[in-house]
């Protein structure tokens, strides 16, 4: 894509072209928008909204992360998306209001093989406090990272930010 500025630097048009041909058209970067003072340096705000994005989305794969949780000397792993949490807890829910029984549950018994296993009350407890523990913790990440970002003043403090997925 290419940038197209009048006299005064102003975008006024954006094509979609690979190659500069001409004197008023400059590289298009993802900051830069019609009608907008062209600029080929990424503005600080743009870097911060780009470093939280880059930091949500990692806090996403951290909550949503299969957990190999030990069961009674086995372990199996949960998902934990939000669609995985509403199964979870339909078959949880209950055993948590009798306070017993079994129920049979999917889990992944090695890293790329499922099955049916059938889990008591007291497992399945155990579990949930696992998957809620492991998630919080995804929680208390991303907020301590996000505020960091946020309370960021200068591109070299959002650099030192340790976000791998960010830079």
């Amino acid at each position: 894509m290419i940038c197209i500025v009048d006299k005064k630097n102003q975008i006024i048009n954006i094509v979609n072209a690979d190659i500069i041909t001409a004197d008023n058209e400059r590289q298009h970067y993802p900051w830069n928008r019609l009608w907008e003072q062209y600029t080929d340096v990424e503005p600080f705000d743009y870097a911060k909204n780009r470093y939280i994005n880059a930091a949500g989305a990692e806090f996403a794969k951290r909550r949503d992360a299969i957990r190999f949780l030990d069961v009674d000397g086995v372990t199996y792993g949960f998902d934990c998306a939000s669609d995985d949490i509403t199964n979870f807890m339909a078959a949880y829910t209950p055993l948590l209001f009798a306070g017993k029984g079994t129920v049979f549950y999917k889990v992944w018994l090695t890293d790329s093989t499922k099955g049916i296993v059938e889990l008591n009350a007291e497992q399945m407890t155990a579990v949930y406090a696992d998957v809620r523990s492991g998630q919080m913790a995804a929680y208390a990440w991303y907020e301590e990272v996000k505020a960091r970002i946020e309370a960021a003043t200068t591109v070299e403090e959002l650099n030192s930010i340790d976000v791998e997925v960010v830079k």
